[in-house]
């Protein structure tokens, strides 16, 4: 099978597997510059509530492929060359990371900046770079302190050795465990409850709590009322009270395709 992003849906949810099971899921340059696409291409799609990535065949990603990486050392650390790993955390759709097996090195970074993941028990992750003569990029000299403590993020990439699942779960990188065989079927139960609520205020609350993140809580709050306006004008917050009092499930509509950019516009 030729190494690849495959893509498929479930309701509002957009899955996108890496597949590349030969090589543990390594990621060749061209999978990275198709899975920037098809999150990208998800992202500008209002019907896409959720996104779900996953690998085939049992692996997340075990990295890149070292055989490329030996051909062209520079790729590695190339910010250009690695975008795709980190824009689950700067789109406004929310993803998931499904893991399973290795979510090591390029994986590591794909998993830690999406919004949530679920792993399977035989979940392995690990930041390599001290291990191979790498500075750790993508995230995982800031990001990773937004999810872990400063010990245990500096233990982690210090050591570069691989921790399970369930030291993931207890330091709160893994958002849930899946007792089964996949950790898909459990980031799209999880996803299933996401696209059920009003795409327009998940936009917002991701792009409030990024804000804060960035900026601090004094402009946090601040951003609060505006964020509240944009969506105020929408149908969403309607529906919600007529369901609530109508004692029935919300139904609500997709996102208008300029909510982004006039989200974008308050948070600038």
């Amino acid at each position: 099978m030729t190494p690849g992003i495959r893509v498929s849906d479930k309701g509002a949810t957009r899955i996108l597997t890496i597949s590349n099971p030969s090589k543990r899921n390594a990621f060749t340059g061209a999978m990275t510059t198709s899975l920037l696409h098809e999150l990208d291409r998800a992202d500008a799609d209002p019907a896409v509530r959720a996104i779900v990535v996953t690998g085939a065949d049992g692996y997340f990603s075990s990295g890149h492929d070292l055989r490329e990486v030996l051909d062209n050392p520079a790729t590695a650390g190339d910010p250009v060359a690695n975008a795709a790993f980190s824009r689950p955390s700067e789109i406004l759709t929310p993803v998931i990371g499904a893991i399973d097996g290795p979510a090591y090195a390029a994986g590591f970074i794909l998993a830690l900046n999406c919004d949530l993941r679920v792993a399977s028990p035989g979940a392995r992750f690990c930041g390599v770079g001290a291990a191979i003569g790498l500075v750790p990029v993508g995230g995982q000299l800031s990001r990773l302190l937004d999810l872990v403590s400063y010990p245990v993020a500096y233990r982690w990439l210090a050591t570069a050795a691989p921790f399970d699942a369930q030291e993931a779960k207890l330091h709160g990188f893994v958002t849930e465990i899946h007792d089964g065989k996949q950790a898909l079927d459990g980031a799209l139960e999880l996803a299933e409850l996401i696209t059920a609520v009003s795409p327009s205020v998940i936009a917002a609350v991701k792009a409030g709590l990024s804000h804060t993140l960035h900026h601090g809580n004094d402009a946090g709050r601040a951003l609060e009322p505006q964020l509240a306006t944009v969506v105020r004008s929408l149908p969403d917050g309607d529906e919600g009270v007529r369901s609530f009092l109508e004692r029935r499930p919300a139904v609500y509509p997709d996102r208008p395709k300029n909510l982004y950019s006039k989200i974008e516009k308050v948070t600038a």
